[in-house]
């Protein structure tokens, strides 16, 4: 191996952790020391680096969750398991590509034009969760993983965005049988975690490249500390929030406007599982925002963070902006800027400015083919994640001269002097409760995805 191969993977190591994101925790990782171990799932041997297509690159070799915890040191005792897992995996694949020949034969097509992009879906299974004979291992590790890329949709169904009855099943059972146990997602997107609520300990793994193994046995023994954010809201399957009519290959019409992700969730006052910017560590933080300063256009937030746990670690703070919905349709927030801070010591605290330009809280007016800021409000959050927010200063935009950006339509606003205010503004008694707004008339532009 070449030395800048070395290098380029010992940089993907170290900075891997930043990507992984601990989405619950009873505060029983990390491990102090490597010792037996009791590995399942899907991905414990098949670990994914990547999706499919343009999402993967070639590479010497990838390093597994089971290697990478054996090369830490830890004794894996469910090798039984996990060979009897190899062979159900086989014959599915196998089963797998005779349906996408098949199909293919059916259509007249090339097999590649069938299978291009298509994922198998995670099989259901009988195996006996075992371990080695005179062992007493206190930790379990469940690797549960997904593929996903270009060329193919990911369904609702079982062994793609739904678990499956055996994932579920054998989930549930080591969580309940183990002193210690881990949920490890070793996805590309999301999955519906609704069946697993008893579960305490769940890192988002991710796919994270030929180092995965290493990167992930790092973080267990807490030699580095997962410090990554949710870019995407996770949420239950549910049919009563898809909006249009997608999966028409013909004619798909995307009818909910600016109502994409956390803009929807957040508008309606609906929870998610889990929401958009949200990320556990193996610390915690207090988040203080100290002053609020404008210059020109930028607005700048002055924010303490103070490590109040016992390990180090790093926060990323971001600000959401509220806007007036007056002309122009708007959700109840969208994230307006984020700044991560850099290793905190525990008991120490760190200043950071996130910095916002106000001008980039326009918007598009179709009507006069030109970009606004309408007059009003326009409220600022400081915090963790979406759900996790302060008030920090409220902005008031008044009817002004042509003059703050350019293209700007006759009529449009500048903005004027800061307010301090907490929360509020207007909010019709028929909206959910949490809510301040509600989605307005479906418009035949943007998509609502979970981001």
């Amino acid at each position: 191996m070449e030395t800048y191969e070395i290098d380029h993977l010992a940089a993907v190591r170290a900075l891997a952790p930043e990507c992984m994101v601990l989405l619950r925790s009873d505060d029983a990782f990390p491990l102090t020391e490597p010792g037996e171990i009791a590995l399942f799932g899907s991905g414990a041997r098949h670990t994914i680096k990547g999706g499919t297509g343009s999402g993967d690159v070639n590479s010497r070799h990838v390093t597994t969750i089971e290697e990478g915890l054996e090369a830490a040191g830890f004794t894996i005792v469910t090798r039984l398991w996990l060979e009897a897992y190899d062979r159900v995996r086989a014959q599915a694949h196998q089963d797998f590509i005779a349906g996408i020949r098949a199909e293919a034969a059916k259509r007249g097509v090339p097999a590649i034009m069938v299978g291009m992009g298509s994922a198998m879906p995670e099989p259901e299974y009988t195996i006996p969760l075992d371990i080695q004979a005179d062992t007493d291992p206190r930790t379990a590790v469940y690797v549960l993983s997904r593929t996903s890329g270009e060329g193919s949709d990911r369904a609702p169904e079982a062994g793609d965005l739904r678990l499956t009855d055996t994932e579920i099943r054998d989930i549930l059972a080591l969580n309940g049988r183990f002193e210690r146990f881990l949920l490890v997602l070793n996805v590309g997107g999301v999955v519906d975690l609704s069946p697993l609520g008893d579960v305490a300990n769940i890192l988002l793994l991710s796919q994270l490249g030929a180092c995965i193994g290493d990167a992930f046995a790092d973080v267990l023994l807490g030699w580095a500390y997962p410090s990554g954010k949710l870019t995407t809201t996770w949420a239950a399957w549910d049919e009563d929030d898809q909006i249009g009519d997608f999966g028409d290959p013909d004619d798909t019409r995307y009818r909910e406007g600016v109502y994409v992700g956390y803009r929807f969730y957040d508008s309606v006052g609906k929870k998610p599982l889990l929401p958009f910017g949200f990320g556990l560590g193996y610390t915690t933080f207090d988040v203080q925002t100290r002053q609020v300063s404008l210059d020109g256009a930028r607005v700048s937030i002055d924010v303490d963070v103070t490590n109040t746990g016992d390990y180090p670690g790093k926060e990323t703070v971001q600000v959401y902006a509220s806007v007036p919905a007056g002309h122009l349709d708007q959700p109840l927030q969208a994230l307006a800027g984020f700044t991560k801070t850099g290793e905190i010591a525990p008991g120490a605290t760190a200043r950071i400015t996130v910095d916002v330009d106000l001008t980039d809280l326009a918007s598009y007016d179709e009507a006069t083919r030109a970009t606004i800021l309408e007059a009003g409000h326009y409220l600022l959050r400081a915090g963790t994640s979406s759900r996790h927010l302060s008030p920090c200063r409220r902005r008031r935009a008044r009817p002004g001269r042509n003059r703050a950006m350019p293209g700007r339509r006759p009529g449009a606003t500048r903005l004027h002097g800061l307010e301090a205010r907490g929360p509020g503004g207007p909010r019709h008694p028929d909206w959910p409760a949490g809510a301040r707004r509600r989605p307005g008339p479906p418009a035949p532009v943007g998509r609502r995805q979970a981001h």
